[in-house]
């Protein structure tokens, strides 16, 4: 009896790994390589699946019939590339948007693909700095001339980019604000928090192009006592910055 209930799970299991979800980690940096934080990840069908933490990292799930993933995030060049079966772990570099005045868009494209060709050679350079854990990258990435598919994405960015700025204005100095302990995205309809962080504004700044809080936490929420932020642990009474650019906030 134990032997069939035994073989019936790790039957159940091997089921649900077949024909499931595929997992990942990885991490995204910019051309210089620095950590691309606040990086949200698509899939085939520009649903937000993941999102890059403050150093870059990443994890997510996708269905074992979908290959095709789209990086995008503000101050950054879109990317789509197709993961293939035998890649467990997917390191990106994504290229820093650049203002091209007055070309034609043929020649935009010969200076962006002049640029894409060099990503081989960049991963390369990021493994031997120790930044990410393979020498070569193991998804598939075409130089995309345009990004037609993208450009409701773009438009529901600027909006929410548009608002975060506006809603940084109004904070003032010793406002109230709750913060999710997790990397949630700015860019995200949902209300489901998870646990948050309670926390007076001490300072305002916009260091690195980001729209920043200084908080100093005041009250904890989560069920167990014991706050983190961004996998950090957070005591009640010490001081952390939020950057609005990318992270949700929640006023009181």
């Amino acid at each position: 009896m134990r032997f069939k209930i035994t073989f019936f799970i790790s039957f159940f299991f091997y089921i649900f790994s077949a024909f499931g979800q595929r997992n990942f980690s990885g991490k995204t940096i910019d051309q210089f390589s620095e950590s691309a934080i606040g990086i949200t990840i698509f899939d085939k069908d520009t649903i937000q699946i993941g999102q890059s933490d403050l150093k870059g990292y990443f994890q997510i799930e996708l269905q074992k019939e979908t290959d095709t993933l789209i990086f995008a995030g503000v101050g950054y060049e879109w990317a789509k590339i197709t993961v293939p079966k035998k890649c467990e772990n997917i390191e990106i570099i994504l290229f820093l948007a650049s203002t091209y005045d007055f070309m034609s868009p043929k020649k935009v494209d010969r200076l962006r693909e002049k640029e894409f060709k060099k990503l081989t050679e960049l991963h390369s350079q990021a493994f031997r700095k120790g930044l990410f854990i393979t020498e070569k990258p193991c998804v598939s990435r075409k130089f995309e001339p345009n990004f037609p598919e993208l450009d409701e994405i773009r438009r529901q960015h600027k909006l929410t980019k548009k608002k975060i700025k506006t809603k940084f204005k109004e904070l003032k100095i010793g406002d109230i604000i709750k913060v999710p302990t997790q990397t949630w995205s700015a860019y995200t309809n949902g209300t489901d928090f998870g646990c948050l962080i309670t926390g007076k504004i001490i300072e305002k700044n916009k260091k690195k192009g980001g729209y920043n809080l200084i908080l100093k936490v005041s009250k904890n929420l989560c069920e167990n006592g014991r706050a983190t932020y961004n996998g950090e642990k957070v005591e009640i009474g010490e001081s952390i910055t939020h950057n609005m650019k990318y992270f949700k906030i929640v006023t009181e």
